[in-house]
């Protein structure tokens, strides 16, 4: 198989994002902040040829990929399977009132109720990682994620789960992986230069 090599960029700053919420599967849009910071990663792979640009039904996501991908007229594919982590009864609800309770872990994923379990968000994104490989062999793919799902499956290419890789993420962030079969090659990680002054998730 030829290998395929993956742009993970994180989509830029959302509402829920600058009142520090999760959003999980809430639509919540880009602020005018996160508009910027999309555009300022459309000047950073501005010599990056890319075979196909790919987001998630969210806005956040989409609108991020627009910005990109205007500029090149090309078109957006829309990928379900990498949407955001389903985080059940904690949608909507603040980072900070969120990290006080007892199941809170800072490295690792947390299962809350009505949500996703790890094995759940790790083998739909998987799949539909692979799928995208086998379509796109010896291209280049642009993934405009989320954070969450993002992290996820970093930390799998790095061979850390169940622990998550702590590296900073800001919005934007940008990861290269390079996926050849089932090995992976993580060439960057979470870099942010382009919006360094961006707060984290």
């Amino acid at each position: 198989m030829t290998a395929t090599t993956f742009y993970f960029v994180r989509h830029g700053e959302s509402e829920a994002n600058a009142s520090h919420r999760f959003s999980g599967r809430m639509d919540s849009p880009l602020t005018e902040n996160g508009r910027r910071q999309a555009e300022a990663v459309a000047d950073l792979l501005e010599g990056t040829r890319f075979d196909r640009i790919i987001a998630t039904p969210l806005a956040r996501s989409l609108d991020t990929a627009l910005a990109i991908a205007r500029r090149r007229k090309m078109p957006v594919d829309v990928e379900r399977d990498l949407i955001e982590i389903d985080v059940g009864d904690r949608t909507g609800k603040t980072f900070d009132e969120t990290r006080g309770l007892p199941d809170w872990r800072d490295d690792g994923f947390v299962a809350w109720p009505g949500g996703e379990t790890l094995e759940q968000v790790l083998d739909r994104a998987l799949g539909a990682m692979r799928r995208i490989a086998r379509e796109t062999p010896g291209g280049t793919v642009l993934v405009i994620g989320h954070g969450g799902v993002t992290r996820i499956l970093l930390s799998h290419y790095l061979g850390v789960l169940p622990r998550l890789d702590a590296t900073r993420q800001t919005n934007t962030a940008v990861s290269v992986v390079v996926l050849d079969g089932e090995n992976a090659t993580v060439q960057r990680l979470f870099e942010s230069a382009h919006v360094a002054d961006a707060p984290p998730q």
